[in-house]
Parts: C-alpha cells; sequence; structure tokens
C-alpha cells in the first residue's frame, strides 16, 4: 500500500533527501479518471520508493488521488511506498486530507475482510459501537440496526443491506462518517445473509467512495 505525506513547496528536497519532483498538469473528473491515473502513476513509479509530487492543475484533487493510490495499490507489491505532495500551505492540506484519510482507513478495514466467511463479516460489522455508532441486533430476524448521528436537524439518510458485500459497504461508509466526524445522520438496517459471495475489491471500495463522496468536500 502506498502511503501520502505532505510537504511546504521549498525546494525538491524531503526528509534530507533531494528528488527529482514530478508534475502532474491533469484535469480530472470522475473517480473512474482518479482510479484509471492511478494505475498508471504507479506504473510508471513502480521501481521506486518514494515519488514527490508537484500538482500544478488547481482543478486536480490531491485528496481524491491519495485515496486512489491507496485503493490501486491495496494487493500490489512494488518498491513504491510513499506519494509526498509539495503544497503551499502545509497546515491547510493536512487538515483537508483527514476526511479522506478516514476513508482510507474505512477501505482499508472492510477490504481486509472481503475473504472472510459471511458469519465473521457480520461480527465485524456488529462491533463498531466502539466508533460511537448505536447498535442493536434482532436475534429473530436476524438483522442489525446501526445509527451515526453526527449532527442535529439534518437529514437521515437511510439504506439497508442484503448480502455480506452490502454489509462491508455499509461498514465502510458508517467507519468514514464516525472517523472523520462528517456531520450528517446514518440509519442502516444490515439483514444477515449467510451465503457468502465472492466480494469483488473494486467493485466495493468503489460503490464505498461513491456513497462517501456526496459528503466529501
Amino acid at each position: 500500500m502506498i502511503d501520502i505525506a505532505f510537504d511546504m513547496h521549498q525546494d525538491n528536497n524531503f526528509c534530507g533527501e533531494a528528488f527529482s519532483v514530478i508534475k502532474i498538469e491533469n484535469e480530472l473528473q470522475s473517480w473512474a479518471d482518479y482510479k484509471n491515473f492511478a494505475q498508471l502513476f504507479i506504473q510508471q513509479h513502480a521501481q521506486e520508493k518514494t515519488v514527490v509530487v508537484n500538482v500544478v492543475n488547481n482543478h486536480f484533487s490531491i485528496n481524491k488521488f491519495s485515496v486512489a493510490l491507496f485503493v490501486s495499490s491495496f494487493n500490489l507489491s512494488c518498491p513504491l511506498n510513499l506519494v509526498v505532495f509539495k503544497v503551499d500551505d502545509l497546515e491547510q492540506a493536512c487538515e483537508g486530507y483527514k476526511p479522506y484519510l478516514a476513508l482510507t482507513v474505512a477501505l482499508k478495514y472492510v477490504l481486509q475482510l472481503i475473504n472472510e466467511p459471511a458469519e465473521t463479516i457480520y461480527k465485524n460489522v456488529s462491533i463498531l459501537g466502539y466508533l460511537g455508532i448505536l447498535i442493536k441486533s434482532d436475534y429473530i430476524n436476524h438483522s442489525l440496526l446501526l445509527e451515526y448521528h453526527g449532527a442535529t436537524n439534518e437529514k437521515t439518510y437511510e439504506f439497508e443491506g442484503h448480502n455480506p458485500f452490502e454489509a462491508l459497504l455499509y461498514a465502510g461508509v458508517l467507519k468514514t462518517a464516525a472517523l472523520a466526524r462528517l456531520p450528517l445522520n446514518l440509519k442502516i438496517k444490515i439483514i444477515k445473509n449467510p451465503e457468502m459471495q465472492k466480494i469483488d475489491m473494486d467493485e466495493l471500495a468503489d460503490q464505498i467512495v461513491q456513497h462517501v463522496s456526496l459528503w466529501l468536500q
């Protein structure tokens, strides 16, 4: 997996070492665009351990690209393990990245569970209460009700999951919201279906990103 760091625009040094700075001039639109570019970027720099980047297009989202790099490198084994973004305002960049860091933590959590039995997946979803999520178990109807309250007088988004894939999808959404302290409310019902299915990592990550992109700036 690729880690992300930010550094001031003063020179081409990072941690006392000089690097060739890669300029990014692209203007990307969709999540698919960012993921495709991330995959190409990884291929181009696969033999480097650290890559330093200068984004010169104001319409390019460093935060979205960072998540795309994480997802695209999740199961890869290559020397590249750190991408450093040169920024003008270090404090602002780090603050803006926090919700996206929460998203990557949530993605890592659910993607590590995709090959687990359905029972293990539901068990992991049922212990998210440590994040401040309210959890009620309905043993008669074999279901879970999970609620995240991040705001007052705000719309409540309601979802329902019917299989292990959707359980992980909404677990990722809930964990992102809780870690990032997003100002919204979520109510999610998970109906436990013991039949396991093969879960596609890319599809799961894509759907989580698409859901939370409604609330990330």
